[in-house]
């Protein structure tokens, strides 16, 4: 190798290092990443939106979901979600980027249809929130201003709550005509997860009980556990797999379940009470506006049809339920 053929090998990594550190400062330690957005739509009492960004600065990596930084809270108001988005990003120390802004944060009062006015403002750069899981709040952009005053740490233990509570929440993407999603309440010493979920529709929201929201999860395929409390003891599906099929003028639905490693097989008490609940849910969800089963698409299916032939504005059609479980 010759004198000349060394220099140019040097002068590129020269130039390469020096390009990766104009990268890095500008992608890294230059912008305020959001982690959460927070949306308060507005009220009969405030009038205008609330925007909140959970936000991490200086140290927070573009590309890395562990950035180490200072959760920081920041909120904005105006009269139309663009300009409290606006207002809220005044508060951050650099420019926003929402590469890492995985979740958002809905006031526990607020209906798909508000959801989907602030889509048109969640498609365009900067915010790219289609993709982000939804979850609902019991507190308003006040009550989460006044909390951050108050505690220092609200914002980092607030962002951790979420993270606990998302593998059971939707993506916005996934909202046609209803959204499950699960509630965050703040106790006096902690943020917890509500055994409760929420259904948003486009007229309201419903709040399931907790046996309810288990059930929904479990037949709308969510993994993990899923586990009901029993008169007689309680049962943990550790696996589940569901099927509907269109039986004359109704839907039978099939749960055969795997139960919990070292616990004994669920009684047929047990799995009658469980098919009870089964029908229960799939007719609260279908009386509030969300057909759980897509029975619809099912009937459409069998008969061959291109159409739904039912909808959620009549009556719930019969269901039946069969709860079994694996012998191991």
């Amino acid at each position: 190798m010759t004198g000349q053929q060394r220099a140019l090998r040097w002068l590129a990594a020269g130039v390469l290092v020096l390009w990766c550190g104009v990268f890095l400062r500008a992608e890294n330690t230059e912008k305020s990443m959001v982690r959460a957005l927070i949306l308060t739509p507005p009220t009969v009492v405030a009038q205008s939106w609330t925007v909140g960004l959970l936000y991490q600065f200086p140290e927070a990596a573009a590309d890395a979901s562990d950035a180490a930084a200072q959760v920081q809270f920041c909120t904005g108001q105006g009269n139309t979600l663009q300009t409290a988005l606006t207002e809220a990003e005044r508060g951050l120390p650099r420019k926003a980027s929402y590469r890492l802004c995985e979740y958002l944060l809905l006031n526990a009062e607020t209906t798909l249809k508000t959801i989907r006015q602030a889509e048109t403002v969640l498609k365009e750069e900067p915010v790219q929130g289609l993709s982000a899981r939804v979850l609902c709040m019991n507190l308003s952009g006040e009550e989460l201003a006044a909390a951050d005053g108050e505690n220092e740490l609200f914002p980092e233990r607030l962002l951790q709550a979420v993270k606990e509570a998302a593998p059971q929440a939707s993506r916005l993407y996934e909202s046609r005509n209803a959204l499950l999603a699960p509630v965050l309440i703040l106790t006096d010493d902690a943020i917890e997860n509500a055994e409760e979920m929420l259904l948003l529709t486009e007229t309201g929201n419903t709040r399931l009980t907790p046996a309810e929201s288990q059930m929904a999860q479990l037949l709308l395929g969510q993994s993990g556990e899923h586990t009901f409390p029993l008169g007689s003891g309680q049962v943990t599906f550790r696996r589940c797999v569901v099927s509907v099929e269109a039986v004359e003028d109704g839907f039978a639905v099939t749960l055969t379940g795997q139960r919990r490693a070292g616990t004994a097989l669920p009684t047929a008490a047990q799995c009658a009470a469980l098919e009870q609940l089964c029908v229960q849910t799939v007719q609260r969800c279908w009386e509030n506006g969300y057909d759980l089963l897509s029975l619809g698409a099912v009937r459409a299916l069998k008969q061959g049809t291109e159409r739904e032939m039912l909808t959620t504005k009549n009556a719930c059609p019969q269901v039946q339920a069969d709860v079994s479980f694996l012998q191991f």
